[in-house]
């Protein structure tokens, strides 16, 4: 319960750090040496099929659960997130690194968010896992909000003028994929420490 909570503060930050950034990067100006200048339409078909790969895998992560457990699932979805980011800080000169970065980082979410309520829901008495399960939504909103703020802060504080308009740097979004990559190892790192789980108790939150 304890590492899979605090690694879920890590998975809600990298998860919020890409809805602040990505949008940002894709409708800045060309102008400001960073931005790819898309109107909002164009930028969200971009963002868009992140939530479709997760729509996806959902009835895979259920299989994958029940084949190799929940644990690798969950260290195998944040080394998802840590190489979209390191993807993006690498290479994010055209839109399709954008795309393809984005939809690593739903492949991620899919599997950690899929599988820390298997974690939990093995490791509690089956009359705690609905107060347990969202206790770590609580954490994941922590990571969030966290994010937005974090996110935010550093895009407005590394900014540029551009036609009378502040627009965040190319320095101000490696700083924020900087702190998403840090995030995603944080919660790998945690996810090897999740003791291994014996043959689960006969819940009747768990499927057969």
């Amino acid at each position: 319960m304890l590492f899979t909570n605090i690694a879920a503060i890590g998975m809600g930050f990298a998860l919020f750090a890409s809805n602040v950034t990505f949008p940002q990067l894709l409708e800045g100006p060309a102008a400001s040496g960073a931005g790819f200048g898309l109107d909002m339409v164009s930028a969200s078909l971009i963002i868009m099929p992140a939530g479709l790969v997760m729509m996806v895998i959902s009835p895979l992560s259920g299989w994958l659960e029940r084949a190799v457990g929940p644990r690798p699932l969950f260290t195998v979805g944040a080394g998802a997130i840590v190489l979209a980011y390191v993807f993006v800080l690498l290479w994010s000169s055209e839109v399709w690194h954008i795309l393809v970065g984005n939809l690593l980082i739903g492949v991620g979410i899919g599997f950690t968010f899929a599988a820390m309520p298997m974690i939990i829901m093995r490791s509690v008495p089956a009359n705690e896992t609905g107060a347990s399960n969202g206790l770590n939504a609580l954490f994941r909103s922590v990571g969030t909000s966290s994010a937005s703020a974090v996110m935010g802060g550093v895009l407005a504080a590394m900014s540029v003028d551009v036609g009378g308009v502040s627009v965040p740097t190319r320095a101000a979004f490696d700083v924020c994929f900087w702190l998403a990559i840090a995030a995603g190892i944080v919660a790998l790192v945690l996810s090897l420490f999740i003791p291994r789980q014996r043959a689960a108790e006969r819940h009747p939150s768990l499927p057969g």
